[in-house]
């Protein structure tokens, strides 16, 4: 994303919209229109809603920062990769959808959750009203600053997120609930780490009885390789749950769902 548009959420100018709109129309990808056309609807809802623009302000400065300053694949196409309703956020993913398809609100409730790969953290910060506490952690430190503007914005004090690669994460506590969406292997080749590793990792961060919640990525990206993360996960924890979930946007549909817990 350039600083085009960052001018605009100083304060809502219906100049902007067709400029928007315009940008949308000259997208070189699908993908990158979808995006675009996430920012021109959030943007026309900032209208009714003016007292987001600080906070949309200061997560597009992020955006900017971003495009900028971090050379690896941009998920979000030059806008949010999460959507996040309740600070007026569309994305490429649905998170409302996910959480309600996968049951976080319920499976996570109570409970101490680590998310690997927390992108803006929006999928954590819609779950912290009922968990006992979310860390989140990301690679691009610029999707950290997001989420930490977005949790400031909301006033939420149980949540945490830190700039870290999953192969030099370390903590000193164990968790309730692990969740690995989409992480286990990336898109831009930022994970370092073989498919054992990982997920004997994700495994001692979690005391016995502790969940293990997985979400693979697209059907075309995961490929047959699938099988063999299934058959790890099978290994090293006791399969609950499997399924696929066909909610929520283009990208959301398709991908399997586990959930698992560590034995004794």
């Amino acid at each position: 994303m350039s600083d085009q548009f960052l001018s605009a959420y100083e304060r809502f100018s219906w100049y902007a919209v067709p400029r928007i709109l315009f940008a949308a129309w000259r997208a070189p990808t699908s993908l990158r229109r979808a995006s675009m056309l996430n920012r021109y609807h959030d943007y026309l809802n900032l209208g009714r809603h003016p007292e987001l623009l600080p906070l949309h302000r200061a997560l597009n400065e992020q955006l900017v920062a971003s495009a900028r300053e971090w050379s690896s694949y941009d998920y979000g196409e030059g806008y949010f990769y999460q959507s996040f309703p309740q600070i007026g956020v569309s994305g490429l993913r649905d998170t409302a959808a996910r959480v309600a398809a996968m049951g976080l609100r319920e499976k996570l409730a109570g409970r101490r959750v680590l998310e690997i790969g927390c992108n803006s953290g929006f999928l954590g910060l819609s779950v912290a009203d009922v968990a006992r506490e979310v860390t989140g952690f990301d690679i691009n430190p610029y999707l950290v600053r997001m989420a930490c503007e977005a949790a400031m914005w909301l006033g939420t004090d149980n949540t945490r997120f830190d700039v870290s690669s999953f192969e030099d994460f370390t903590s000193d506590q164990a968790y309730d609930a692990v969740l690995s969406f989409a992480n286990h292997h990336t898109y831009d080749g930022n994970t370092r780490q073989d498919l054992e590793t990982y997920f004997r990792k994700c495994r001692d961060l979690l005391p016995p009885g502790g969940l293990f919640l997985f979400e693979s990525h697209a059907p075309d990206h995961e490929g047959e390789g699938l099988a063999g993360v299934i058959e790890i996960i099978g290994r090293l924890f006791t399969i609950r749950e499997r399924r696929v979930l066909n909610v929520g946007s283009f990208l959301d549909r398709g991908r399997t769902f586990v959930v698992a817990e560590r034995s004794a």
